[in-house]
């Protein structure tokens, strides 16, 4: 495996210092053998001029958003193994790749996925994510919504030093994992077509499929999403219109993977969240149980998703314009 070609796929848009940094951390791992790829949407500052210094390969994303512009650099790919990175990820460790490598040792492992960490800087709200993801998809999917608690849920085929590997059709639902924040997946991965405008449902195919996905505990990645409160409810509102909306795009794409319960949750969220003693009481449980701090932010992060959705609802309902940014 110590010859194998890795491709490391970046999607960005006008984020010309997340790039020089995530580059920085690909640039000081220990393996060697790799391409990045940078798809860019269409940047109008220094993001491919940065991409160019770090003798990356750009090429065109004209569909701007980042899920188009990862497959679209999928097939422009030549190594054997294929990483996806977002741009505010950051290789915790220098040996990274190198683990990751390793672990494709093993013929029956297709795909696999790092732990999500926090720093030091990172805000509440990215802190939150890192651990449980957003609220919403919390409530939709529980346990099943980060690798830290996959064990609590599906069964373990396979556990060593480097990787996890857990049987996902075990539990009462599927798992929640996203090509994004250094998932890494075998070439032949892109001779099937993939829905490109989500990217969960293409992880949720493979696991149909019956392939092996391996967490990789031992390589961690920086996960810098969200800045401030701000740029939270920009996510949210940005994703919560997009849905109601019917866009066949993110959770609108994949309804038909969710349990009849997560899609009666889809609609208990707002009163859930919005009722504050219930997430409270939800929140002093679960620390209680999982020794997570984050827990204590769980009430606050929740009422504010579900004022964000709520916001955007209104503005459809009385057709009221609206330009929110993903970023």
């Amino acid at each position: 495996m110590k010859s194998t070609l890795v491709s490391i796929i970046i999607p960005t848009k006008d984020c010309s210092q997340q790039l020089k940094k995530c580059l920085d951390s690909i640039k000081k791992q220990t393996y060697h053998k790799y391409e990045v790829i940078v798809s860019d949407g269409l940047s109008t500052d220094d993001t491919v001029l940065i991409a160019r210094k770090y003798k990356s390969r750009v090429i065109k994303n004209s569909k701007i958003l980042a899920e188009p512009g990862v497959s679209l650099g999928f097939l422009h790919a030549k190594g054997e193994i294929l990483i996806v990175m977002a741009v505010d990820n950051l290789f915790k460790d220098t040996d990274a790749i190198e683990k990751i490598v390793k672990t494709f040792g093993n013929k029956k492992i297709y795909a696999a996925f790092p732990k999500h960490e926090n720093s030091k800087e990172d805000s509440l709200f990215t802190k939150y994510i890192n651990v449980f993801t957003d609220p919403f998809n919390h409530f939709l999917y529980g346990y099943a919504a980060n690798a830290r608690t996959f064990s609590k849920v599906f069964k373990t085929l396979n556990h060593n030093d480097i990787y996890d590997v857990y049987d996902f059709n075990t539990g009462n639902m599927m798992p929640l994992i996203a090509l994004a924040q250094g998932f890494s997946v075998r070439k032949n991965f892109i001779d099937k077509s993939r829905n490109e405008m989500d990217d969960i449902a293409p992880i949720l195919e493979l696991i149909k499929e019956g392939r092996q996905i391996a967490y990789v505990h031992s390589v961690s990645i920086y996960h810098h999403t969200v800045k401030n409160m701000g740029q939270f409810v920009r996510k949210q509102r940005w994703e919560a219109r997009n849905a109601l909306s019917g866009k066949k795009f993110g959770i609108n794409s994949r309804r038909n993977t969710l349990s009849n319960d997560q899609k009666i949750k889809m609609y208990l969220f707002p009163f859930y969240s919005l009722s504050i003693l219930i997430p409270c009481c939800n929140a002093v449980v679960h620390l209680l149980r999982d020794k997570e701090k984050m827990w204590l932010f769980h009430p606050a992060i929740t009422f504010i998703t579900a004022i964000s959705i709520i916001y955007e609802y209104v503005r459809i309902k009385f057709s009221i314009s609206s330009v929110v940014s993903r970023a």
